[in-house]
């Protein structure tokens, strides 16, 4: 009886640890069951100030293979979001994202997969969700290595007009929170 007792505790210890272990062995989206927070809603991530620092000198490729150059858009507010396909609080935030990007004239949304699959699983899951904003991956973790240290997902940092990091929010980005905010950067009040 101990025995059998101690094998189903550690078949059971295995199969949360693997359903636990990052893109390899989690689900897509399409599999995904809904997460503990679905029924309470989203828990928004925490903003908090950086910097001010210039952004760093990159220039990303995006999925269509158009060329972003960070240091170059002056200007505009960008919303750098660090994320992966297998992460769901990811999922949970794209739809907000989307919207921000089309709502604000002069803010870009750039999300940067952090897939070590690549392509091969990036650009079909961005199509399915028809994600409306450039996506970059970052599979050599250069821009990860920029911007970082990157201590989860999904971590959006927000880059001034005039070319500033200045927030950093770890977790699902808090967008009705930050609209004001947003606005008020694009002012120039922020």
């Amino acid at each position: 009886m101990r025995r059998l007792l101690t094998l189903a505790c550690t078949v059971g210890l295995l199969v949360l640890l693997t359903a636990c272990g990052g893109e390899d062995t989690a689900e897509t989206s399409d599999q995904a069951a809904p997460s503990a927070s679905a029924s309470r809603g989203p828990i928004p991530g925490k903003v908090r100030d950086v910097g001010p620092e210039p952004v760093p000198t990159l220039t990303l490729e995006t999925l269509d293979g158009a060329s972003i150059d960070l240091a170059a858009r002056n200007g505009e507010l960008l919303l750098v979001n660090f994320w992966a396909t297998w992460c769901a609080p990811c999922r949970e935030e794209i739809p907000d994202l989307k919207s921000l990007h089309t709502d604000f004239e002069n803010l870009t949304v750039i999300g940067v997969a952090l897939d070590r699959k690549g392509r091969e699983v990036v650009k079909p899951f961005a199509q399915k969700l028809e994600i409306n904003y450039p996506i970059v991956i970052d599979k050599s973790g250069a821009a990860e290595a920029e911007f970082g240290p990157i201590p989860g997902l999904p971590t959006t940092v927000l880059v001034t007009p005039d070319g500033q990091v200045t927030k950093r929010v770890v977790g699902i980005f808090p967008t009705e929170e930050m609209r004001p905010t947003l606005k008020k950067m694009l002012s120039g009040e922020a």
